[in-house]
């Protein structure tokens, strides 16, 4: 007895059955024998060629001397429809292509058994070598791991040759190609045609039939290979009815931020951060209305209303917050958080969120996410107390002389919003003039665009706030905090 098995490692087998076109859509089921002896073949010229003919030709005798059984898994039938250029000039000549394979649920292997074969053990040692090299069976996208079974006594085969035995109702025939055995084409050998006068006739051996191409056949007009028949197999005409497994319900990841890299051959000035935040936000709204089919219903984490048009209160939208986090001068990274966990279609809307245009024949800005996880994750963690201005602070109220001091009130309106957001009051607030960037550069605080489209422009400040106890980033206040602007970083080293 010689037993191997096959693993199929990413659960599908993709093969067209000899004499079948591939858009008929028909798989290959079993896997066929001729074709795991040329993959073998195969194997052996390109990785194993310093092994001598000697070496090999007795395991391929032993694997063509009889048609083999099979133990075939649960699978189910499907295809891929593709439309491929047909390569003319016209762009849309394309032809309809179906790559039909098989699934097989991952690990669980098929068995194919010799029952009247065997080898020694060195045979055996060098024919599971050169399964271990053979890296796919039938087209490339079927990877497997075959090996030599040492035991297959307890095994079930639910595929057998059709030997005249009665067939039942729950069994169906197969054509399977196999190999013809070495007795079998020794007393009827393909004699080689000479092509020119020179030339005279030479008998094919039998190994060199094994590996006859296409090519071949068409130069040779034949319509199968020499050492190649058709073998009838019985299989389970059930053998693709899989009942489909019940899907598990996942439990919710409870998102509360994502995070992208923003890419672009112009990317644009950090002071032009909440411009950038308003067409995010604009962009995003137009991708949920689309998921949910309705635009009335649009998500009020990303509208910041209420169902009944009421803005909501405590902050519970999100945060748009467009990053430079190499301190450059450019937007480099986008973060969106909010306090309360995504839904599955405000998920769906942000994974869509792929690129804003911009003005002035600017090329497009794109979104590539990195990381989805809670608020927490995208904190910066090398300092968790001491942060400093990177957007300017716009006060959401109207500063009157009644008030005390300009920067007396500026300094309690930090506080003031600070803990308006959820966080602690700051211990310390102090008054930064300018923003410092990489190369001993700033930018003044006045560069920056610091009102919403539509709204009067307002002055901005900067700061330095030191909080009594670790707060988690990224933090936003003021207004327009919501489109980045009032953005604090933990202070650099």
């Amino acid at each position: 007895m010689l037993a191997i098995e096959l693993d199929f490692l990413t659960g599908r087998f993709h093969a067209t059955p000899w004499g079948r076109n591939v858009n008929e859509g028909v798989p290959e089921w079993p896997p066929s024998p001729y074709r795991l002896i040329r993959g073998l073949y195969d194997v052996w010229k390109r990785k194993l060629d310093e092994w001598p003919v000697e070496r090999v030709e007795p395991v391929f005798e032993a694997l063509a001397s009889e048609p083999p059984v099979f133990q075939l898994p649960r699978a189910n039938a499907s295809h891929t429809r593709s439309f491929l250029s047909e390569n003319t000039k016209e762009i849309t000549d394309k032809q309809l292509i179906f790559d039909a394979f098989v699934v097989i649920l991952k690990g669980s292997p098929l068995l194919m058994m010799w029952p009247n074969t065997d080898l020694t053990q060195t045979q055996k040692d060098d024919l599971d070598r050169m399964l271990s090299q053979m890296n796919y069976l039938g087209r490339s996208e079927s990877w497997v791991d075959a090996k030599v079974l040492s035991d297959a006594v307890r095994v079930r085969w639910n595929c057998a040759p059709d030997y005249g035995s009665p067939s039942h109702n729950d069994l169906e025939m197969v054509k399977v190609a196999c190999p013809v055995s070495v007795k079998a084409y020794n007393d009827n050998p393909y004699i080689n045609q000479p092509r020119t006068k020179k030339e005279k006739p030479h008998t094919l051996s039998w190994m060199d039939a094994l590996a006859f191409t296409t090519a071949d056949m068409h130069t040779n007009h034949l319509s199968v290979p020499p050492a190649f028949q058709y073998v009838i197999y019985q299989r389970s005409s059930h053998c693709f009815n899989v009942t489909p497994s019940l899907r598990t319900k996942y439990a919710d990841p409870g998102y509360t931020g994502v995070i992208y890299a923003l890419e672009s051959r112009v990317t644009p000035s950090v002071t032009a951060t909440i411009e950038v935040s308003e067409r995010i936000h604009r962009k995003l709204m137009g991708i949920h209305k689309r998921v949910i089919g309705d635009a009335g219903n649009v998500s009020s984490l990303f509208s910041g209303k209420e169902p009944e048009g009421i803005p909501m209160k405590g902050h519970q939208h999100i945060y748009v917050l467009p990053l430079d986090q190499d301190n450059d001068g450019w937007l480099d990274h986008l973060v969106i958080v909010s306090k309360i966990p995504f839904n599955h279609s405000e998920r769906v809307a942000l994974d869509r969120l792929n690129q804003i245009w911009q003005p002035d024949g600017k090329p497009d800005i794109f979104f590539v996410p990195l990381k989805w996880g809670q608020r927490e994750d995208f904190a910066d963690t090398r300092t968790l107390r001491q942060f400093q201005s990177s957007t300017p602070f716009v006060p959401p109220r109207h500063y009157r002389k009644g008030r005390g001091p300009l920067m007396e009130w500026l300094t309690s309106e930090v506080r003031r919003e600070a803990l308006n957001h959820g966080l602690p009051e700051p211990v310390s607030v102090i008054p930064l003039e300018r923003l410092s960037i990489r190369n001993d550069r700033t930018i003044r605080w006045l560069e920056f665009r610091r009102n919403r489209k539509g709204d009067p422009d307002k002055m901005g400040y900067g700061f330095e706030i030191t909080f009594p106890e670790p707060v988690a980033g990224p933090i936003a206040l003021g207004y327009g905090a919501h489109f980045g602007l009032g953005q604090f970083i933990p202070v650099r080293d």
